[in-house]
């Protein structure tokens, strides 16, 4: 399950695991549902710990994306690096989906 903290009511960060793939990111959904349809102006996937993404985990971040984006929210990508950070470029999620180095939490 999701390590989530919320920053002055306007902005959501949810932690992710190491592995985000297959059975990680169906415990996730439902969380991505209810952020989905919060009120937060942005939301924050922090990768710190994760080591590997697959493409279910892309898919299920792109949904999340997508959900937010047609209500003027922004999503942002924490801390990517290794495998998640070179699938992520081969991929051009990155062109779409700011990676970020910190949170602004301000």
């Amino acid at each position: 399950m999701a390590n989530n903290t919320t920053f002055s009511n306007e902005t959501k960060l949810i932690s992710l695991p190491t592995d985000f793939s297959g059975l990680a990111v169906d415990g996730f959904k439902d969380q991505f549902e209810e952020v989905a349809h919060g009120k937060q102006q942005s939301v924050v996937l922090d990768f710190t710990s994760t080591t590997f993404i697959d493409s279910s985990g892309i898919g299920a971040m792109v949904f999340l994306y997508k959900r937010i984006e047609k209500k003027g929210q922004k999503l942002s990508l924490l801390n990517v690096s290794g495998q998640p950070h070179k699938l992520m470029s081969l991929l051009r999620v990155d062109k779409t989906i700011p990676f970020i180095e910190q949170a602004d939490i301000a």
